[in-house]
């Protein structure tokens, strides 16, 4: 087992998952309700906190933990793939230049500079327990010739990182600094993700990302360009598959050395009435790649309207030990809010037991 990452607000017994805390809260459901299923720390993204409160806001209120009553560790992604996505899909939201990326607010006009130095500061007025350099992400199907020079973008942002986080903590003298993390870019080209890989771990950082699309253009996990950034990265170093979230994808990540995970789509999925079940044969048994361990129980299908037990036998979460998948499928067909509620929680309830197996 790998050992534990250790933060500055508590231990992450590794692999584990950070469900997507966006803009300072997991839709649906509350600090204390996440506690309670047993979630240790969350992702929030720093760009889009610029954008709204804005991190002055954030930073009068005591700091992201305080802002949103969370007391365990948290990362805070750059929103550098936020602003790539943003920008690719309407260029007149923006551009990526050598030195800074200009992001313009479709709505009002307003515009952001992001550079490498004013992210890292960003991330410390959060109060960050981890936090993520700016990279240029890239499409994987890119041409080559645009897969190196977003290699080179993010190597080259990721030495100013390191150089504005270093004098950052020169100037505050803190006792418990945060960690710093690094992302690996170089879609599918081996060469360039290897590559991207070994100059990033040669600056130095606490732990790395693995950058850009994780899957394959049929959906299955892309195997080989996260085997490659694995072995091309210190084998003790933290391993963050950003994005990944599938449970099966997970399985196979963690496989690969990757310890840190975090995805929208179990929250997301459950506010569809999309619900993850371990089957019974894989109950207590630790799954590994390609085992068929989970179900997928969709909710609004008609059969629920008359099924009195859990979604999941055994299950402790506040919907199974508590209510039926009738009862369920019946609040989301009467458009009851408790319904998403519910669901998040029985979806990140398993997420918390499968990461217990893949530790065991």
């Amino acid at each position: 087992m790998a050992d534990p990452l250790v933060t500055r607000r508590g231990t992450l017994d590794v692999p584990t998952f950070l469900p997507d805390a966006t803009r300072a809260g997991v839709r649906g459901v509350t600090s204390e309700d996440l506690r309670r299923i047993g979630i240790e720390g969350l992702v929030v993204n720093a760009f889009h906190l610029l954008r709204r409160p804005g991190a002055r806001v954030v930073q009068a209120a005591g700091g992201i933990h305080r802002f949103m009553d969370w007391s365990g560790p948290i990362l805070s992604d750059s929103g550098g793939f936020q602003v790539w996505s943003l920008i690719r899909q309407d260029p007149n939201r923006g551009v990526i230049r050598d030195n800074e990326v200009i992001f313009r607010e479709p709505s009002t006009g307003e515009k952001w500079t992001l550079t490498p130095e004013r992210v890292v500061g960003l991330q410390f007025q959060l109060g960050s327990d981890i936090i993520v350099c700016l990279d240029d992400c890239s499409d994987a199907d890119d041409p080559e010739s645009e897969q190196e020079r977003s290699v080179e973008r993010t190597v080259r942002w990721a030495r100013r990182c390191r150089e504005e986080f270093d004098r950052q903590l020169a100037s505050r003298k803190a006792d418990d600094p945060p960690l710093i993390f690094a992302v690996v870019q170089g879609g599918r080209v081996e060469a360039l993700r290897r590559q991207c890989a070994v100059a990033l771990a040669a600056i130095g950082f606490d732990g790395y990302g693995f950058g850009g699309w994780p899957l394959a253009a049929d959906g299955a996990l892309a195997v080989d360009p996260l085997r490659w950034v694995a072995e091309s990265l210190p084998a003790e170093a933290p391993k963050h598959a950003l994005g990944i979230g599938r449970p099966d994808h997970v399985v196979g990540a963690a496989a690969l050395g990757y310890s840190i995970f975090d995805c929208a789509l179990p929250t997301r999925d459950a506010r569809h009435g999309r619900l993850y079940a371990f089957k019974p044969e894989w109950s207590g048994r630790r799954p590994s790649p390609g085992d068929p361990f989970y179900r997928a129980v969709r909710i609004h299908d008609p059969g629920y309207r008359v099924d009195h037990g859990p979604i999941e036998d055994g299950c402790d979460c506040p919907l199974c030990s508590r209510h039926s998948a009738a009862y369920l499928h019946h609040l989301f067909k009467v458009g009851d809010l408790s319904a998403e509620r519910l669901a998040t929680l029985h979806n990140l309830r398993f997420y918390v037991r499968l990461f217990e197996l893949l530790r065991g």
